[in-house]
């Protein structure tokens, strides 16, 4: 199996954790050549994915995928579902809620990772696309939290979430392995473009009541000028031009940030700090989901050494 996730040009924790993670779990059934793509972690499940990428493929083998809110595909007799992130990606591809099996990140709890003492008592995680626009590490350190960001390599990421007491998150992979390693944790939205869609679709998976909360949207470094001028006339589109959801909230910024600006996004988080709920899944469930993954993990590795997947 060839693994199909999303790359990046630099890092991103939730999109890397495919290269990192599937090795380890299913590295006997990784074969580039055998024309089977391995779907896993992360809002995968698109009509263009499977239309133009995966069009060519021998199977496509879906494990803990989630579909964008509209953009999903059709399936067909080349899709073997060993299971999805959430309620709404079943029912969104017309599938039993029986193939729900929660984010594959939660296989993190699977592996034998060596102690990390607690050293910070709040972490703040911003969506890998925020960090193009904002200065976080000063922000961060005035509102008295550690910056951990997406954008680094997989093992050092994981060793600074669990080295915090607390996790304040933008991105939802940084949500999701607080959760997993049982770090207490809250939601925000910072960009325009949040996708909060996906947060309730693994959330329902884990039965958690998810309460995200908004913090100031700023530019320190703004989109270059053409990029938002760009933005503002999709947005502002005659109602008769169809307008795709990633059109809806797109960022806008024809002005730098000032420091009025950052003092408020300071207090934002100092205030969401303080005073948010945590949300967390049970311990009961986060075992029963870890365990869901795991039983898929290993059947799917016996499906493909027998030869089922073919």
């Amino acid at each position: 199996m060839k693994i199909e996730y999303c790359r990046n040009d630099g890092f991103n924790f939730g999109d890397d954790l495919n290269k990192w993670l599937w090795p380890k779990l299913l590295g006997d059934c990784l074969d580039p050549s055998d024309n089977i793509y391995l779907v896993g972690i992360g809002t995968l499940l698109t009509s263009k994915r499977f239309n133009k990428t995966l069009s060519g493929a021998k199977k496509i083998v879906i494990l803990s995928s989630g579909a964008w809110e509209r953009d999903y595909p059709e399936l067909d007799n080349k899709t073997i579902i060993y299971g999805v992130r959430g309620p709404r990606t079943a029912k969104k591809l017309g599938i039993s809620e029986d193939f729900v099996v929660g984010d594959g990140a939660y296989l993190l709890r699977t592996l034998p990772l060596n102690p990390v003492a607690l050293r910070f008592k709040t972490a703040f995680i911003p969506h890998h696309r925020s960090e193009q626009y904002v200065d976080w590490e000063p922000i961060c350190e005035a509102a008295g939290m550690k910056l951990v960001s997406t954008r680094q390599p997989v093992d050092r990421f994981i060793a600074e979430i669990r080295s915090c007491e607390k996790v304040i998150s933008e991105a939802m992979h940084g949500a999701i392995a607080a959760d997993a390693f049982r770090i207490p944790w809250v939601g925000t939205r910072f960009a325009p473009n949040f996708n909060e869609e996906k947060w309730l679709d693994w959330c329902e998976a884990l039965d958690i009541r998810l309460e995200l909360h908004t913090l100031p949207t700023i530019y320190q470094n703004r989109p270059p000028f053409l990029r938002s001028l760009e933005n503002y006339l999709k947005l502002n589109a005659p109602n008769f031009i169809s307008k795709g959801e990633k059109w809806k909230n797109l960022p806008v910024a024809f002005r730098k940030a000032s420091s009025a600006d950052v003092e408020s996004l300071i207090l934002a988080l100092k205030t969401v700090d303080a005073e948010a709920r945590i949300n967390m899944s049970t311990d009961e469930k986060v075992a029963e989901i870890t365990q869901k993954l795991n039983g898929q993990v290993k059947k799917l590795a016996a499906d493909y050494k027998t030869g089922l997947i073919q």
